[in-house]
């Protein structure tokens, strides 16, 4: 193991670090919203990530991180154990071998290897379940957002564009702004339909007020705002790409660290 790897404990302060940091900054986002950070949660993640390198810088200087890199009295406990049952395994197949003459075949080339309990057994699984799944996760973020910013371009490209009468204008109680939830009534049958973009259109529409719309063709519920721009601003990608490789690195280290 080189001298830049971190130990369990560290990895555990490290992670209750990242944790912290970016959840008190959505928390202080919260308190002042409307806000930047708390309707950017995925910056607080990043900014959280990009934190724990001076912060590791940081507790190195002090004598109490390195005394982390030392095993509890319980680890090392198991450790002398495994150590002393590796030991007496390795003797055995040692007497085998003389009294047989042979090298040994592959139970006694086995029988120093260091067996894991149940515990690191289930300690290693958890961190493979928990992070390949960001890992690999990590690696969909731009393309998923690349995807989601063409879906509704495409869509208002190929059309028909159809108007459509607006049957409601009312306020998203999720909203951290005045957002409003725009619904009309769909053309063909009349039912109402909540307009994607519908908040973005300026000016604001009004009930009995037309609209341009255009519906997904797999799902007719789906309409979108024609007049929307839904391109995407070019800082989210460079923003994706940074975060895609803060939660490749995290990932990787809680399933393989």
């Amino acid at each position: 193991m080189s001298d830049d790897d971190l130990h369990g404990r560290q990895q555990v302060f490290l992670l209750a670090f990242f944790v912290t940091v970016g959840g008190g900054l959505y928390f202080a986002g919260w308190l002042s919203r409307p806000s930047f950070l708390y309707d950017n949660p995925l910056v607080c993640a990043a900014i959280a990530g990009g934190a724990c390198y001076p912060a590791r810088f940081l507790v190195e200087l002090f004598p109490w991180w390195k005394r982390l890199e030392q095993p509890s009295r319980r680890a090392q406990a198991r450790r002398d154990r495994r150590l002393e049952q590796a030991l007496a395994e390795a003797r055995e197949a040692a007497r085998l071998r003389r009294e047989d003459g042979s090298p040994g075949d592959g139970r006694h080339r086995r029988a120093g290897r260091r067996r894991l309990s149940w515990g690191e057994r289930l300690i290693r699984a958890g961190r493979l379940l928990v992070g390949l799944p960001i890992a690999v996760g990590s690696l969909a973020i731009v393309p998923l957002g690349i995807a989601a910013g063409n879906d509704n371009q495409q869509l208002v490209a190929d059309g028909p564009v159809q108007q459509a009468v607006v049957v409601s204008v009312e306020e998203d109680k999720w909203s951290k702004y005045d957002d409003v939830i725009v619904k009309v009534a769909r053309p063909g049958d009349g039912v109402p339909v909540e307009v994607d973009g519908g908040n973005d259109l300026d000016p604001r529409p009004a009930v009995g007020d037309r609209i341009d719309v255009v519906a997904d063709p797999e799902d007719l519920s789906y309409l979108i705002a024609a007049a929307v721009d839904w391109s995407t601003p070019w800082w989210a990608w460079p923003l994706g790409i940074i975060i895609s490789l803060l939660c490749l690195w995290m990932g990787v280290a809680i399933a393989f660290g």
